[in-house]
């Protein structure tokens, strides 16, 4: 019997994994060895691209590609990532499109993945970027996978689940000229989705892939002003920490020979009194509802027993009057109504609706 092979010790890229289903050794993860951390060096802010900061917990609104993951860790990744069972049970697919697709809600079935985004030193890196604590908004959310594969390699749904990505992203080369690439843009032809704003405060997207001799692949911003500023895409194990849910946004395709994957985690404030504009609008069509509302409630919950106990400890330590006593609590009771109303409006249709084209993902049992 042929002996498992070793993320970490795998072979130069090969053509064959991509036909094969591998035999892997899992690594746990190892945040000496996973992580690879470099603070970015620059970032806009929200009043450099002349956008309004009300709703923002941090002036910034992107930061330049950072450094990530190491090269054991993009392995890894991928190799927990890409294994036929989570593409049968999680994948979502473009009708256009079927070398376009995604994959959602899979966290507890990676453990390497689930441990990378939860884990303490994954939390202070993302948070040291974005200039503001965070934690991820639920598991649900956790590495939101889109996954551009090389031009005519799918042309059905079988060829996706026959074709995985291989586990060593492959370097890649430049099939489309300038002028080429400038035709799609303007047509847009090099958008992976529609504009939209994110349904969470931030997100960190990672790129998996190596976009050596690439065209394309960066995320194109809308300024306050009307015009668009394009932020480079990152390298392999790099990735952008950006205020999504108060900036629209579109990932452009990279165009030419190879694939583009990159792995995308939300973010929430983890004060729980700070601003949290979460909603569930665009998430909505491409979701396990029974699985993303108990989360969403969850997390919801979880958010009013923190600041229920904030609350309590605060008044055991003053020395109020009653009618400041009750001034206090009234204006606090309020602000909990807001938030518990809003909470359970986004699981109805009267929730928000999104500003992201939808309709045109199904998952793979067809439903919309």
């Amino acid at each position: 019997m042929t002996p498992p092979i070793a993320v970490d010790t795998l072979p130069s890229s090969n053509p064959a994994f991509q036909k094969i289903e591998p035999q892997i050794t899992k690594a746990p993860f190892d945040p000496s060895k996973h992580l690879a951390f470099e603070s970015p060096s620059e970032f806009y802010t929200l009043q450099q691209l002349g956008l309004p900061s009300e709703g923002s917990i941090s002036p910034v609104a992107i930061t330049a590609p950072f450094r990530l993951l190491s090269d054991a860790g993009i392995r890894a990744a991928r190799a927990d990532l890409f294994r036929r069972e989570i593409l049968q049970n999680y994948k979502w697919t473009e009708a256009k499109d079927p070398g376009v697709y995604k994959l959602r809600g899979y966290a507890q079935d990676t453990d390497f993945v689930r441990s990378l985004w939860t884990s303490p030193e994954m939390l202070a890196a993302c948070s040291k970027a974005a200039g503001c604590e965070l934690d991820v908004v639920f598991d649900y959310e956790i590495g939101h996978i889109n996954v551009q594969l090389p031009p005519g390699q799918a042309e059905t749904e079988e060829d996706i689940d026959r074709l995985l990505p291989p586990i060593e992203p492959v370097r890649q080369s430049a099939t489309v000229d300038d002028a080429e690439a400038e035709r799609a843009a303007k047509e847009g032809i090099a958008n992976v989705t529609a504009w939209h704003n994110d349904s969470y405060p931030w997100v960190c997207v990672v790129m998996l892939s190596d976009p050596t001799g690439m065209k394309g692949g960066e995320t194109a911003l809308r300024k306050g002003d009307g015009s668009i500023l394009k932020v480079r895409g990152p390298q392999c194990g790099y990735a952008v920490m950006m205020q999504g849910g108060l900036i629209n946004h579109v990932a452009l395709k990279a165009l030419g020979e190879g694939e583009r994957i990159t792995m995308v985690t939300s973010f929430r404030p983890r004060d729980p009194y700070e601003r949290d504009n979460s909603n569930l609008g665009n998430v909505k069509a491409v979701s396990d509802h029974g699985k993303l509302y108990t989360q969403w409630a969850v997390y919801r919950a979880e958010v009013m027993a923190k600041r229920a106990a904030l609350f309590a400890e605060k008044l055991k330590e003053s020395k109020k009057t009653a009618d400041e006593v009750e001034k206090e609590l009234g204006e606090w009771v309020k602000e909990q109504i807001k938030y518990l109303e809003h909470s359970a409006r986004e699981l109805t249709t009267d929730g928000e609706k999104g500003n992201y084209n939808h309709q045109r993902y199904r998952d793979t049992d067809g439903k919309s």
